[in-house]
């Protein structure tokens, strides 16, 4: 069976997407992907056996916002939907595997001319990240363009139709699954859960013992990814504020997020005055979160709770968990039953500055505890079933029980 992928974005973008293409390559699926083209790349490679087709749609941001723009106007992209049934034609595709909700209804539009099944894969509640992705932004155009085009309650009907009318929908966590089963009155065999967990690889990364030289003699808690206002961050900057008593502890910023977002941080940091406590890193490469993670005292997600964060779950959480090292987490709803299930960390109440600062206040100075935690996220990611060895073998029976069905059909 051929299965083509649409993303609206290049590639390669979001991790997940690359390993669900090379867990089903390496089962026997063809997998074709359609997305977005950068400057100087090509128009069509393979790459480890993945087709990539790109498509050309500017590559300025105001290019680019033109082109959401539309598509958020009508929920079909033109330029996908003109290429696609040549693109299905020309590669035998039998299945259309969409990546995220705002291509949904384009695939849709084109299934009704060829029949062939679309599979949703909802990476994220993305009507409810509409409503915290923007919080922190203060350009007046930019808000006017995310209240009129963005708009949190039109993408959610939007969302409701493409799930009732799809063939099948992936969904990212359990969360995810039992939300649409009860708002949308989805019939539960329709979804399948595959969740963002780690492949046991990712401990094979080089590591950089050095990479904390800066801070010897600290309790270093580590922040690793993309920041925006509801990634918590700013919880744990106002929890630094709080700890004052607690000189040998920092906390470590690796990542970035608009300028906006970053702003409004190292605003924090003046206000609650933990500048010299509060390090911003910045983007970093890949090979290095690995080290950062490794070498960190204890690795935080404090995610605030909302309808988008209590319905998906990051890469680095199973990440960290590789690590060994004990987990600081919210009580987010993913994050608290993962945790909570392998024992490897400590959960917070979200969005509450001084439970997390008691909750620091007691793992810090306990390393036979910390040492405890770490050990048993190791053991539930590389010894249990929380790694994508075993997830993925969700998304491979899914496909191979739907080119049996394909087969029967004909």
């Amino acid at each position: 069976m051929t299965i083509g992928m649409l993303l609206n974005a290049p590639y390669p973008s979001d991790v997940r997407i690359k390993k669900e293409t090379d867990a089903l390559l390496a089962s026997g699926f063809n997998v074709c992907l359609l997305c977005l083209r950068r400057a100087g790349e090509k128009k069509e490679e393979r790459i480890n056996g993945l087709l990539v087709q790109r498509l050309y749609a500017g590559t300025s941001n105001v290019q680019l916002a033109f082109w959401d723009v539309i598509m958020a106007s009508i929920f079909i992209h033109p330029i996908f939907k003109r290429t696609i049934p040549n693109w299905i034609k020309k590669n035998s595709i039998k299945a259309l595997h969409v990546h995220d909700l705002p291509l949904s209804g384009t695939a849709l539009s084109i299934r009704k001319k060829t029949q062939i099944p679309v599979v949703l894969d909802f990476h994220e509640n993305y009507p409810d990240a509409l409503r915290v992705w923007f919080a922190w932004k203060k350009n007046p155009i930019a808000r006017l363009k995310n209240k009129i085009f963005m708009n949190a309650e039109r993408w959610t009907k939007l969302e409701k139709q493409a799930s009732q009318e799809c063939n099948y929908i992936i969904a990212v966590v359990d969360e995810m699954k039992e939300r649409l089963l009860v708002d949308y009155s989805i019939a539960n065999e329709k979804v399948t859960v595959v969740s963002n967990m780690e492949d046991k690889s990712f401990l094979d990364q080089p590591l950089d013992p050095s990479i904390y030289n800066a801070f010897n003699g600290k309790f270093i808690i580590t922040y690793s990814g993309n920041i925006g206002p509801h990634r918590g961050v700013d919880t744990v900057i106002e929890a630094m504020g709080l700890l004052k008593n607690q000189p040998e502890v920092i906390f470590v910023i690796v990542g970035s997020g608009s300028d906006p977002v970053m702003n409004f941080l190292k605003n924090l940091t003046i206000k609650y005055d933990v500048k010299d406590r509060v390090l911003f890193l910045g983007r970093q490469p890949f090979q290095k979160f690995y080290s950062f993670m490794k070498y960190a005292d204890a690795n935080i997600i404090p995610h605030k709770s909302t309808r988008h964060t209590d319905n998906t779950v990051p890469h680095k959480l199973f990440q960290a968990m590789m690590v060994g090292k004990p987990l600081i987490v919210s009580s987010c709803a993913p994050l608290k039953r993962i945790v909570s299930a392998a024992n490897s960390g400590v959960i917070f109440d979200a969005d509450n500055a001084h439970d997390l600062a008691e909750k620091i206040k007691n793992l810090y100075p306990n390393k036979e505890l910390q040492k405890q935690l770490g050990s048993n996220g190791v053991k539930a990611t590389t010894e249990g079933t929380m790694n994508w060895e075993h997830e993925q073998k969700k998304l491979v029976s899914f496909y191979s029980a739907l080119t049996k069905s394909s087969v029967n059909k004909q």
